[in-house]
């Protein structure tokens, strides 16, 4: 099956046409973008201090940006420390050329993906088919879109436009032309439908000796990689493969550990709507026995080193791909994602892709910037404080520089050249005005129903008004004489408008201003990166700051009691299971949840104490390095501790360290089952960070796998266990319930 590609031969306009007569797309639309929002709406009224976080990522993605070069050589030197390759991409040939070559060594014939924006950016997926290696597509709505040999429509739902019943049709018709088939009588309920995906690709995860992904954010400090996900099928991908290969823009970039607390907090409630997506995997190079044995990290430019040279369209580089700017826009509403002709849809889009293509536009891009009504609601939910009507505004008018400097002839362009005439002088101000007043005056007309072409666009879809026989000047005078001579003698400091800067947001949170450089196309090693320009005051700069202590809350903790009621009802929200126990009993306890299971075997770390399991019926498998992947399937359970737990968002953090085993054991079995002591719950995710080792493969899990991705139903356990069960360990004095 030959990949379908985005296309840019045509303007977002002819694209719209044909997607405003798809009533299915816009009836899926309203209910999922309206659905979305009042989630969002509901998690983000829970932080009393969500401007102050929008304003901290701003600024810390405006000194990322800043300080760019110096970044990605620290970022390289982390990643190849711990064992990972670091390649640098100048274009998407590059990039697809590094990818196949190293596909190539491994002697794979077919890759598991996880959802990556910058991988559909590139193609990536055309260009492994070219050279004979199949890439499938692991998450739900994306698989969905490849079976159909469909293009995504949606930055997090990329599957929005397809309804239940199209949905089941797809995994009939094409799921064993790749693969184990759907079974012949499948429903279109989600959760079959999600069971059919489960069984589709788990075969495929088990075999795989070759991951890609994409990453959501890099840490310089650490070389740590970070993948918000929650299907599970991104762990499996980042796991399972002997070979990771991650494709990841060089915007990507936060500056140290500390400061990944501020977004962990914004990307959820602005993407899902959730306090926290089921999985987040954070992995720093490789982890012998533990996760791929050979990691490599594609940094890519193609037009983001040039989108920074403008200094009013880099802030575009901030966005985090959360789609809030999707759920809130009336255009994007109407006419879904394809119309904007890239993997980049809605208002995000209409700017980020014109910024990346800068020099290259065609139809598609020089009418991307008219895909709006600069209503400004997209600027309000931005987690980043991206201004998308500034930038549109300002895209616009390079739009119109283009026409003029080519000086094509263009009706946009004879239009305003008109009536920049009429303006610049009075009389042919009133002689125009004069004229126009004529058919009212002598016919008595108040509008005109039919224009000649090309004007009849207009009446075609709505009456003309005429001007009135009498102008609002005249009107005064006849009214009001005495005011007319004074009328528009305005003073002067009446007249000027009060520009706020965005220069203040650094001194609203205690920081120096910002030294903005803008860096080279990588070419080679990043030490050839230099600083081309500044937009800021040469000697000012954030380096060497003490950034992100600033940006680490220090809110004092709730009382023990009250953290685990939190913790408790967070877990619950999230359909997990939550038991209360002493630590003379926690073996009973795990015993009757493994009961209730009906497990038959439980897989534990080796190092995990004895009294955990000694009441068990079920087999016990210890973990090593020689149980097998296989052997894990068919095992019902998985017994781990934990590193910590938020209560904030319901959170359960492993790091393998001690009593929790490498990764895969969590992720593999049907049922997991973690024990938590209640000195580990802390109060929020700025805690957490401050407790956490960066250097440690860690997974965040708030809750069973899921996934919302057919008709916004949710569904639990997609590719991760499809239970989790929560112990937590209250001592003596506590009030167990």
């Amino acid at each position: 099956m030959s990949e379908k590609l985005f296309t840019s031969q045509r303007s977002f306009t002819a694209s719209a046409k044909v997607e405003l007569a798809d009533g299915q797309l816009r009836s899926n639309l309203s209910r999922a973008t309206h659905t979305i929002r009042e989630k969002r709406a509901t998690v983000v009224s829970e932080l009393p201090n969500w401007e102050s976080l929008r304003d901290k990522a701003a600024y810390i993605k405006d000194y990322t940006l800043a300080n760019l070069d110096s970044l990605i050589a620290e970022l390289e030197t982390s990643v190849t420390q711990k064992g990972g390759q670091v390649h640098f991409a100048h274009d998407n040939k590059e990039a697809n050329e590094i990818v196949s070559q190293l596909v190539k060594q491994t002697g794979a014939t077919s890759v598991v993906k996880v959802k990556s924006m910058t991988t559909a950016e590139i193609d990536l997926n055309a260009a492994l088919q070219q050279i004979g290696v199949a890439s499938y597509e692991t998450d739900l709505a994306e698989l969905i879109v490849q079976l159909d040999n469909d293009l995504p429509s949606h930055i997090l739902v990329p599957a929005i436009h397809k309804n239940r019943s199209q949905i089941r049709e797809i995994f009939l018709n094409n799921m064993g032309g790749s693969g184990v088939p759907a079974p012949k009588n499948l429903s279109n309920d989600p959760k079959d439908l999600a069971a059919a995906a489960r069984t589709h690709l788990r075969d495929r995860f088990l075999k795989s000796t070759v991951g890609i992904s994409g990453a959501n954010f890099l840490i310089a400090e650490s070389g740590s990689v970070v993948v918000v996900e929650s299907e599970g099928n991104g762990r499996m991908c980042l796991t399972l493969p002997e070979t990771l290969i991650s494709v990841v823009g060089i915007e990507k970039l936060l500056p140290d550990w500390n400061s990944l607390s501020v977004f962990l907090q914004l990307l959820p409630r602005s993407s899902t709507g959730e306090r926290m997506n089921p999985y987040t995997s954070i992995f720093s190079g490789v982890s012998p026995g533990d996760g791929p044995s050979n990691f490599h990290l594609v940094l890519l430019d193609n037009g983001r080193t040039r989108a920074l040279r403008d200094p009013v369209g880099r802030q575009a580089l901030r966005c985090i791909r959360c789609s809030a700017c999707l759920n809130v826009c009336p255009v994007y509403e109407r006419v879904g994602g394809h119309a904007y002709g890239s993997p980049y849809p809605g208002p995000i889009g209409a700017v980020l892709l014109p910024q990346l293509r800068s020099g290259n536009w065609g139809a598609l891009e020089r009418s991307l910037p008219y895909a709006s009504t600069l209503c400004g609601a997209c600027y309000e939910v931005c987690p980043v404080k991206i201004e998308i009507p500034k930038l549109l505004v300002e895209l616009r008018s390079q739009v119109v520089n283009k026409k003029q400097n080519e000086h094509l002839i263009d009706p946009e362009i004879t239009s305003m050249w008109f009536v920049k005439t009429i303006f610049a002088s009075t009389t042919v101000f009133q002689l125009v005005i004069a004229a126009a007043q004529l058919p009212s005056r002598l016919l008595k007309l108040k509008r005109i129903r039919h224009l000649p072409p090309p004007l009849n666009r207009w009446t075609d879809a709505r009456d003309l008004r005429l001007p009135s026989g009498t102008s609002f000047r005249d009107w005064l005078k006849t009214r009001h004489p005495e005011s007319i001579d004074n009328s528009f003698n305005f003073p002067t400091e009446r007249r000027r408008s009060r520009v706020f800067s965005a220069s203040i947001i650094p001194h609203l949170l205690g920081l120096k201003q910002i030294k903005t450089t803008v860096v080279s196309p990588l070419k080679g090693k990043p030490a050839v990166l230099k600083a081309i320009s500044d937009s800021y005051s040469a000697h000012e700069s954030l380096r060497g700051a003490s950034l992100t202590s600033t940006f680490v809350s220090e809110n004092e903790d709730k009382a023990k009691d009250d953290l685990v009621t939190l913790f408790k009802s967070r877990l619950i929200d999230y359909k997990a299971n939550v038991y209360e126990t002493s630590a003379p009993s926690l073996s009973q306890t795990i015993a009757e949840t493994i009961s209730q299971r009906k497990s038959t075997s439980v897989v534990v770390p080796s190092d995990l104490p004895a009294s955990w399991y000694q009441d068990f019926q079920a087999t016990i498998v210890s973990d090593s390095k020689h149980l097998t992947v296989k052997e894990l399937d068919n095992t019902s359970s998985a017994l781990t501790g934990c590193a910590l737990a938020i209560a904030e968002t319901g959170t359960i953090v492993l790091d393998s360290g001690p009593t929790q085993g490498r990764r895969v054991i969590s992720l593999i079995p049907d049922h997991h089952i973690v024990v938590i002591d209640e000195d580990q719950i802390v109060q929020n995710v700025d805690r957490a960070i401050k407790l956490l080792d960066s250097s440690r493969p860690q997974t965040w899990i708030s809750g069973p796998s899921a996934t919302s991705d057919i008709e916004l139903q949710r569904v639990e356990g997609v590719h991760g266990p499809r239970q989790l069960d929560v112990v937590i360990v209250r001592h003596p004095e506590a009030n167990l319930e």
